[in-house]
């Protein structure tokens, strides 16, 4: 009997632990006047970022504004991953930020709600972190380019151990950085933790889907992880007067294969962003802005299905467009296409083990390729297309 009263009271004097942030921040999406920032806690709770101006003002000292986690008018309190987009930014600007989320601890009935703690990212880090929010106006861009790193983690760390991030100003995760997804934990540690230890909690990473990524039981989850303003892995994005094409290429064998489980509808979703393609002509044509694309698996490559069908249905939207290079992963080897009768733009195919570290200016795109130790190092100079 008194071990048994011992335990009970071991157990009700025992603290109770605190929310914690488990995964993040980081930018998962930008543009000149807003910012999307992802982070990840072990317990549900409301989610909130502050955010301040960096310039020489005290972070705190005043009421900061709070930006929370709102889907469709209600604030975002049950959910463990917390995806928080900040408008109303000014171009071209510095700002700091800090991270919170308070624990839901009862949910009564209908929305009576009590919270306990709050986890923040001061605990973990005294200064903010900070982002710069992209220029409307043309100025030169730097930005890094990875693909088919397929959870090599560490490999990253040390393929990008001289990359100064602070001179980028975004990286292009083109797809097949994982092999598939299995749940959370098994993403984070693949690669996005990695980002975030190296860049990502003040520099954006836009993921370009690869048809790994399609694979798995927790796939259809990814984009929690990765939101977009338009609620698709395929977007157009304008950074600094450069147009940004970013696309998604399905999976690479055809929709019955054995592989898919009968559950790959892939066809039909290349036939939508085609359409999508088509509307966007106009508009392209009007602002007249280069263009620069990524399409995980090239449409200019491979005996698959999905190579053929991307010919099919993307690139005779494509060739409508003044693309000055598509860059694409896929194959695990290096390959330069040049334009040619079914193509009118340059393919660059990046290997599984190297990056692609890319300058614009108002003349031309130059790309540095190199592997591991700076080994197997290319330069590229493409013009840009007006």
């Amino acid at each position: 009997m008194k071990k048994i009263l011992l335990t009970l009271f071991v157990l009700l004097t025992l603290p109770s632990f605190a929310i914690k942030i488990k995964h993040g921040p980081y930018l998962a999406d930008m543009d000149s006047t807003s910012a999307t920032i992802v982070w990840v806690t072990d317990k549900p709770g409301m989610a909130w970022v502050e955010i301040a101006p960096d310039d020489d003002t005290h972070f705190y000292g005043k009421e900061r504004p709070k930006y929370y986690q709102v889907l469709h008018g209600r604030k975002m309190v049950k959910d463990t991953v917390h995806q928080v987009r900040i408008e109303g930014l000014n171009p071209d600007t510095r700002y700091r930020y800090r991270i919170f989320t308070q624990e839901l601890t009862n949910w009564k009935w209908s929305d009576y709600t009590e919270f306990g703690d709050v986890a923040s990212s001061s605990v973990y880090k005294k200064a903010p972190y900070s982002f710069k929010t992209f220029p409307t106006q043309p100025r030169q861009l730097s930005f890094l380019v990875l693909n088919d790193i397929h959870e090599r983690a560490a490999y990253i760390k040390e393929l990008c151990k001289n990359i100064d991030f602070k001179q980028l100003d975004f990286v292009v995760l083109n797809g097949d950085m994982s092999n598939m997804i299995e749940n959370q934990q098994h993403i984070f540690t693949a690669y996005i933790d990695t980002c975030v230890n190296m860049f990502a909690t003040s520099i954006p990473m836009f993921m370009v889907r690869g048809n790994h990524e399609t694979r798995g039981k927790f796939a259809d989850y990814l984009y929690r992880y990765f939101p977009t303003p338009s609620q698709h892995y395929y977007q157009l994005k304008t950074i600094a007067g450069i147009n940004f094409l970013m696309l998604d290429s399905g999976e690479d064998k055809p929709d019955s294969d054995i592989e898919y489980g009968n559950i790959a509808a892939y066809d039909d979703y290349r036939i939508q962003q085609a359409q999508w393609l088509k509307s966007l002509l106009p508009q392209l044509k009007s602002d007249g802005r280069p263009i620069i694309s990524f399409c995980h698996i090239p449409p200019t490559e491979g005996n698959w299905h999905g190579p053929y069908h991307l010919q099919e249905t993307f690139v005779p939207e494509l060739n409508k467009m003044n693309i000055s290079l598509m860059m694409s992963g896929h194959t695990h080897r290096h390959q330069l296409i040049e334009k040619h009768e079914k193509i009118n733009f340059p393919n660059l195919i990046n290997n599984n083990q190297a990056y692609l570290l890319c300058r614009v200016n108002d003349k031309n795109i130059s790309i540095e390729c190199c592997e591991l130790n700076g080994k197997n190092k290319k330069s590229f100079t493409f013009p840009l297309k007006r």
